[in-house]
Order: structure tokens, then sequence, then C-alpha cells
């Protein structure tokens, strides 16, 4: 018998009230008397029996049953049969045994499509500090308050692990531009992007741009890192010397390619930033100063963009409310949004207790021009 079929038919009928509870009943006699108000008075311990001996199937059996390739489902069945306490319990009880017994033996694997909610719901329960504890309903806000949508030109710069810029890239939709802007020669530490599997459509929104080219205003090359080759690797073996240096031109070949691609994307980035056609930008900052930022991206941002800060700490975006108050900046809101959970369950409703609540504060503003 399958354990949804199990619980409907908890639900069609009461549990039957065993005769045996009777037997069972704890009368005056059995609490233990004590003059000492400090003693607690519980019933004697007699009557109390383990866990162990309430089933009768041994868990030898149940590996037993495993290894002959027994389902899950069956297996709670068997040992729904072999619980002497079963029948005793209330319909929520028993609904509540056959729900843990078969979380603890039915091993099943749900592969979903990744989504942008999936990711932020998985990277906040797994690892929340390196997300800069960005909640899924924070990081919705932040996308209706940059105005992100089809077409738009972003600027992001973000330390939660490529959630923001992932997004960004999704709401875009294959129009538009995503420049993200990060340290080293590439951008790393942004797996979201990567799990998202978007198509070359997707993916053409996203350039990356170096910070470095940011600070010398202009595009700079990328470093040549390749070893020299010694001269006793040259003296080996002709066919083994002729091999690696055919492996060292296909990798430079692809490493070529890649590094243009990259500099194509850098300079529309760049070309994008200088021209100052950026409708937004994005900071998610976890330990680096937002104004550091602010100071290379905002005088070159168009007239009318929204500028979105996230932080799990306050005080930077006090600090960052203060430098914008003095910069052409208009309707500035520093907002701590809260999200609860409810959980709705059959003749019970009510907030899910086990819920993480931390999160981080949005500070949001408008840029303006003088006239």
């Amino acid at each position: 018998m399958s354990v949804d079929r199990l619980i409907e038919e908890l639900h069609l009928q009461e549990a039957p009230v065993s005769t045996a509870a009777a037997e069972n009943e704890v009368t005056e006699a059995e609490f233990s008397e004590s003059s000492d108000p400090r003693v607690v008075i519980a019933p004697s311990a007699l009557k109390l029996e383990p866990e162990q001996k309430r089933q009768k199937l041994e868990m030898d059996a149940v590996l037993e049953m495993k290894k002959q390739g027994i389902s899950g489902q069956e297996v709670v069945a068997k040992l729904v049969e072999g619980s002497a306490s079963f029948q005793t319990r209330t319909v929520f009880s028993q609904s509540k045994y056959i729900k843990r017994k078969s979380k603890k033996h039915s091993d099943r694997v749900l592969i979903l499509r990744p989504t942008i909610r999936l990711l932020a719901k998985a990277y906040y329960l797994k690892d929340p500090d390196r997300l800069a504890m960005l909640r899924a309903d924070q990081l919705a806000l932040i996308l209706q308050m940059a105005g992100v949508h089809h077409g738009k030109n972003v600027v992001v710069f973000e330390q939660t692990l490529g959630l923001i810029t992932s997004a960004v890239m999704e709401r875009l939709g294959g129009s538009g531009g995503c420049v993200h802007i990060h340290r080293g020669a590439v951008a790393q530490s942004i797996p979201c992007v990567h799990s998202m599997n978007y198509d070359e459509s997707t993916s053409s929104t996203l350039l990356p741009v170096r910070i470095k080219c940011l600070l010398a205003g202009k595009q700079l090359p990328y470093e040549n890192n390749r070893k020299p080759v010694n001269e006793e690797e040259e003296n080996n073996d002709d066919s083994t010397a002729q091999k690696a240096v055919e492996k060292l031109e296909d990798q430079d070949q692809e490493a070529l390619a890649r590094r243009n691609d990259r500099l194509e994307r850098e300079r529309r980035g760049l070309e994008l930033i200088d021209e100052e056609k950026a409708h937004s930008l994005i900071i998610g900052s976890r330990t680096v100063d937002p104004i550091s930022v602010l100071e290379l991206v905002f005088p070159k941002l168009a007239p009318s963009a929204s500028i979105v800060i996230y932080s799990p700490h306050q005080n930077m975006l006090v600090s960052a409310y203060d430098w914008l108050a003095k910069r052409q900046t208009v309707n500035l809101v520093l907002t701590d949004q809260m999200c609860r959970i409810m959980q709705v369950l059959p003749d019970r409703t009510h907030p899910l207790m086990a819920q993480h609540v931390a999160g981080g504060h949005v500070l949001s503003g408008i840029k303006v021009i003088d006239q």
C-alpha cells in the first residue's frame, strides 16, 4: 500500500480507539508521592514502554528489505503494520508518523529547472554570509526599485555570488546591457550566472568590465601570464615535443578567442558608461564601501537614473545616504523589508516557526541634473 493511500485513509475515517488503552490508564496509586515540593510528581515508569518495544519490525529486517530492492512505500507500510501504538494515535499523529517514516526510508531526488528564486533560496539556506544575507523578496525589491526591464542598460557591482547580475540578465531578456564591474582579470565568484544556463541571446547582455579600467579611464590590455619554454623541454623527444606544441597551440587559440570576446564585451561596457547611457546602478556590497563605487560610476550615469544599494550593514548605507544627499539625488529611501512565510495545512494555518529572518537593507534614489 502506498504512503499517499495510507494518508488518505487516515483522513477518511477516524482512528479506532483501542481497548488496550484502558489498561494503560494511570491511576492515582501509580503516581509517586513525596512531601518534598522540589520533586516532580510523575506517573510510574513501569507503565512506560521503550520505543523499541512498540515496533515489531527490527532494524535488521528493514535493512534486509532495502537490500532486496523493496520500495520505500512498502517499507513504510510494513512499519505501520508492525507498530503497536499506531492505532492508538490520533489522525494527525498517524499522518505525521507516516510522513516521518517516509522521509527517513524513501530517497527521492527531484531535479528542477534552475530559476532565480530557487538559486536565491538554495544559496541563502546554504551559506547566507557569502550571499550578503540577500533574500529572494529583497532581490525582487532591488529589481523593482532599479526599474530593470527589457532593453535597459544596468551597471552592477555586487558581492552576492552573481545573483543580482543573473537576475538582471534574466529581466533584460536578451536586449540591453548588464555591465558587471569586477576585480581581477576575469569575473569570478559568479556561480549564479553559470548555473542558469542562459542561451546565447541572454548571455550576450553580460558585459564584464575590470574595475582598474574604470580607474584608468580606458581599456587596458591583458597581461600575458604564459610561462616560457625551458631548454630542457625543447631537447626532449621530437614526437613528444610535437604533441606538446600542438596542444599548446590549440589551447592558445581557445584562450585567444575567449580573450578577444572579453575585450569586445569590455569595450562595449566602457562605451556604455562613458557615453552616459546607463539607466540604473545596482550595488550589492558585503565588504566594499559603496561610496568607492559611487565615486567612479555616479558622474557617468544618465539623467533620471535609478540608484539602488544593498548591504547587510546599515552603517554603510547611512554613509552612502549622506553622500548621495549632497549630490543631485532625490527620493532617497532607506528600507528594511520583512518577509513572513505562512504554513497552510489541512485544518491548521499559521506562520512557519522555523524560518530564517536575517536580511539586509536597501537604499534607493534617483539622479537628477541641475537646470
